[in-house]
């Protein structure tokens, strides 16, 4: 099993530190996730000053990144104790590159090369997760065409299901761009599904704040555009199902990323989001409260 400190030890490189660790573990036959179907892109507004099509490309060489990743829930039903579900701080460094694949597409592989949380039980199980691979399929623009996961055999339940929800909060964070030619300043709207129930949609807006070469930093902010009137529910005491009303549903989010056009993930930047939901039974009048807020940081490593 790679370790941190085999990770470092001797003075390897990043990459020579991503082969051992791959080496060390024994890959099962990937899984693939599927991402769901292509977003939407929006141009806004084109900026100013020197136009051109940003794409992604191959890498030129290795990179390493550690994403951190936390998150918090609670929900308040009346009659019981609130539910508080927390992720405390977990980091998951990775070292990768990208690839050419066909049609133009990349391909974006990082291997695992250490997982640690603020919480040592946590970390305790993290530690199988060295040498655990990714790979997201994007088209030029960006946009995710397909994700896979090869674990190591003998990663624990609490590794693949940590990696798996960094893989994909990371494939959210992957920034989609115009295929028109923009400069700084400019401001586009990648609309794309999700998994909720009442608000099916994410409507991401992006605005390019500095480009530097094949690094571009840009604004997110994030909003649910359309949210539905009722929720199907099932009933606490597990008899059929109910229908809540949407008294009120907030989606935000912002932040701020540094993305080199070359690496197969952002090199740098912080982005938060939250959920706010209040739902009531028309019949009892009861009303539920659900909250969640998350946090995903991105920070080069090595």
């Amino acid at each position: 099993m790679a370790s941190t400190a085999a990770c470092s030890d001797g003075g390897d490189s990043p990459g020579d530190a991503a082969v051992s660790a791959q080496e060390d573990q024994g890959l099962e036959p990937a899984v693939e996730v599927d991402p769901g179907p292509a977003p939407t892109v929006e141009l806004l507004d084109e900026g100013s000053g020197d136009l051109r099509v940003l794409a992604y490309a191959p890498s030129r060489e290795p990179v390493t990144v550690a994403v951190t990743r936390s998150a918090t829930s609670r929900t308040t039903v009346p009659g019981s104790e609130p539910r508080i579900d927390e992720t405390p701080e977990q980091t998951l460094t990775v070292e990768g590159e990208s690839e050419p694949d066909v049609d133009g597409a990349q391909r974006a592989t990082v291997t695992a090369l250490d997982f640690t949380s603020v919480d040592e039980l946590r970390s305790a199980q993290f530690a199988t997760a060295p040498g655990f691979a990714v790979t997201w399929t994007r088209s030029a623009d960006g946009i995710v065409r397909g994700l896979s996961l090869e674990a190591p055999a003998t990663a624990t339940d609490a590794a693949r299901a940590g990696v798996e929800i960094t893989a994909n909060a990371v494939s959210d964070a992957t920034v989609a761009w115009p295929t028109e030619a923009i400069g700084v300043g400019a401001r586009w709207t990648v609309t794309r599904a999700v998994d909720d129930a009442v608000a099916p949609e994410r409507a991401v807006t992006y605005e390019l704040t500095a480009l530097d070469g094949d690094v571009a930093t840009v604004t997110v902010e994030v909003g649910a555009p359309d949210t539905a009137a009722t929720l199907d529910a099932p009933a606490p005491d597990g008899g059929p199902g109910v229908t809540l009303e949407v008294e009120a549903y907030e989606v935000t989010g912002s932040g701020e990323l540094t993305v080199d056009l070359r690496a197969p993930v952002p090199v740098d930047g912080t982005t938060e989001s939250s959920t706010r939901a209040v739902y009531v039974d028309p019949d009892s009048g009861r009303r539920t409260t659900y909250e969640e807020d998350s946090v995903l940081d991105f920070r080069r490593a090595g």
